[in-house]
């Protein structure tokens, strides 16, 4: 019996060249998800900064009526702030100017820690905002309108 004995092929003909498999590295979309801007909540008019955070003045509460913080607006409209904050008893209960105003702040924000953080550091000009927002949701500028329109006499022919 005689073996056959196969002939292995030349692999050194006909070789291929292979492909480059260095890959481009392509940029991957961003997965981050992104934070959409929450909504303003409220009325933006009647916002004010305090301590770096926008705080929205709204109608005053009547627990805040009651304990007569809330008429202390009239005395920010009469006197000026400089003045207000040396008086010793504007009310005739014991608050002095600063306490009567920190108070009245804590009544038109309804937040007394904000207030507390921030007193020293809320200026005249955030205050007479407040006022004004305070008089208008409060409907105050209204009211006092009708008032004078009822008692201001009409001339007629008789």
């Amino acid at each position: 019996m005689a073996t056959r004995t196969k002939e292995i092929p030349d692999l050194g003909q006909g070789v291929k060249e292979t492909p480059d498999l260095e890959v481009e590295a392509k940029e991957l979309p961003d997965t981050t998800v992104k934070r959409k801007e929450l909504p303003k909540v409220g009325n933006p008019e009647n916002t004010v900064m305090i301590g770096g955070r926008l705080v929205e003045i709204k109608p005053m509460k009547l627990k805040y009526q009651r304990n007569r913080t809330a008429v202390f607006y009239h005395i920010l409209e009469q006197y000026p702030l400089a003045d207000i904050l040396a008086m010793t008893n504007p009310f005739g209960d014991g608050r002095d100017g600063d306490k009567a105003l920190c108070d009245w702040l804590v009544a038109a924000t309804d937040d007394e820690e904000l207030i507390r953080e921030n007193i020293d550091e809320i200026d005249s000009e955030t205050i007479y905002r407040i006022l004004a927002i305070f008089r208008r949701i409060n409907k105050i500028d209204e009211l006092e309108a009708k008032l004078k329109n009822a008692q201001t006499p009409t001339t007629g022919k008789g």
